[in-house]
Formats: C-alpha cells, structure tokens, sequence
C-alpha cells in the first residue's frame, strides 16, 4: 500500500530525529554525566508535551491503575534508558548506537510472545528472531563475551536500554491499549523527569552557565525533538498509517544514526557492522509479517530514545 507524501516525509524526519539523538547525546557526554544528559533531555521533551496536552485540555485521568502503569512505563521507557544510553556512548561510538538500539523491535516481539497470548509469533517470527539477535552479536563484534572489555560492556548496556524500551512498550499494549496518546507520552515524560532528579542531586548537577554553547543546543535538540516533536510526528503516524508501515522508521532511523555520527563526529563503523545490521533487518522484516498491528510492529517504530 502506497504511504501518502506527507505521512512519508513524517517517517523521514522522524528518522532524522531519532537517528541524531545519538549523536546530540554523544555531543553532551563531553561536559556533563550520563544522569545529566537524561534529565536534561526530559525536561525538554516533558515541557514540550505537557504544553500540547494542556492547548488541547486534555482531562487528567483519574483511573488507579492507569497511573501505576504509567508510572511503570514511565520508567521504563524514559527513565532507564535515557539513562543507560548516555552510559553506553561513553563506551562506544554513536553510530553503533544507534545500530543496536535496533534490538528495541526484537526484545518486544520475545516479551510479547511471553506476556501477550494474542501475539505468539509463528515459525517466520522465531526464524527472525535468530537472525536479528545473530545479526547483534556480529554487530558487537569478536569480543562480545569479553564482559571485561568497556566497548563490549557499552554495546550490551545498549541492550538493556532496547530491552527497556520493549517491556515499556509491551506493558502499554497490555495496559494501556486505547489511551490518549500524546497525554500518555507527556506523563510518562514527566513522571521520568521527576525520577531522575534526585539522581541527578546525588550525581551532581552541572554548572550551566559553564556549559558550551553546542552542549546547550545539544540539549535543546534532544529534548525538545527527540523527547518532544518526535513523539507527536510518531503518534501521528501511528494514528494515520499502517503498524507495518509505521514501523519503517525502524529500517531508516540506523542509517540516520550512522551518518549523523559521520557527518558531525567524523565517526565510521567498520564493514563489518552492515552484515550483521542487515540480519538485524531482515529479523524485524520477518517480525513485522503478519498483517495484524503486534507490538512488535508498534515497538518498532519507536524510540521511546533514542
């Protein structure tokens, strides 16, 4: 099915969007902490939402439950791996990254085949599941059981981080299927945020008058595009477009990340990472298959990260 030139365009920028937060996030680890970089980049996307969410008077719900789980998702699919991918770029290069951030549409198929019993996946599924997770381990590279070594300790930090993203996405599927889209992203933004300043009070917040100007802009960046505009332009999407063609910002955002990281930070993956990208890919292809919207298909357009 054709994708209208607007909703095309959205999937492009969208991309762009989150294929750079990597490298905006590499930008910032010059000056600031891990802890930082992730309070910094929610209070941006946070403040963003939350004025949408109150232009369109949306009504806070009031439901129990819905706030536990948001409360869960919140961290998650904010906190946590906005935590744990400045962590791992401290290790490894953006570009690579951005490449494993790819396992977030693998990690959700596997959770939801154990959690959602609706979306078991078939022999195709399980096939595509080998190839990615092969496609990771060729991607980290010969090294990938020397825990020892900081780059493969970055590279499998950024699992973790992909491995968030997808039991986030997993928990809304099953407990938040049919909610207000943007008021669930802005509450999960916000609930994050607030989880992460008291970190940040231990880890120490940093001086910003001090900080450079291109850190300061980084910020903004990845706060207010990344946290804020991408969430809007990916539920737009998502409201407009087929999960299956949605979910083609999976196969355009690793490439966006790879020439961000080349065109700013002069950075170049070795040949061997495209192997091992393109059984990445072809493991998401086989998940996204089935003509039914699986979370995997919904996971795998989004970043809730980068």
């Amino acid at each position: 099915m054709r994708i209208p030139t607007p909703q095309l365009i959205g999937l492009v920028v969208l991309a762009s969007i989150w294929g750079s937060s990597f490298m905006f996030i590499k930008v910032m680890l010059d000056e600031v902490s891990p802890v930082a970089v992730g309070w910094m980049r929610l209070g941006g996307g946070a403040l963003l939402i939350a004025i949408v969410v109150a232009v369109r008077r949306t009504a806070l719900p009031r439901d129990g439950r819905y706030w536990r789980s948001v409360m869960l998702v919140g961290a998650l699919g904010s906190a946590i791996p906005f935590v744990l991918i400045p962590w791992a770029e401290q290790e490894i290069s953006s570009q690579l990254a951005g490449i494993l951030n790819g396992a977030m549409p693998l990690w959700a198929a596997l959770l939801a085949h154990l959690a959602l019993v609706e979306e078991r996946i078939d022999r195709f599924g399980v096939f595509g599941l080998l190839l990615g997770f092969v496609g990771l381990a060729i991607v980290i590279g010969p090294g990938v059981l020397d825990v020892s070594d900081a780059s493969t300790q970055g590279a499998l930090v950024m699992l973790l981080a992909a491995l968030s993203y997808a039991a986030s996405a997993v928990l809304v599927r099953r407990r938040l299927r049919g909610v207000d889209s943007t008021l669930l992203a802005g509450n999960q933004t916000v609930l994050a945020f607030i989880y992460l300043t008291p970190l940040l009070l231990m880890d120490g917040v940093p001086d910003f008058t001090a900080l450079s100007t291109k850190v300061l802009l980084s910020a903004l960046a990845l706060g207010v595009l990344a946290s804020g505009v991408a969430y809007l332009i990916y539920y737009w999407l998502l409201a407009t477009l087929h999960a299956t063609q949605a979910s083609m910002v999976t196969y355009l955002a690793p490439a966006a990340a790879v020439f961000w990281g080349w065109a700013v930070l002069d950075e170049s993956v070795g040949w061997s990472v495209w192997p091992g990208l393109a059984l990445i890919l072809a493991g998401i292809y086989l998940l996204n298959r089935p003509a039914k919207q699986t979370v995997a298909q919904v996971a795998a357009g989004s970043d809730t990260d980068s």
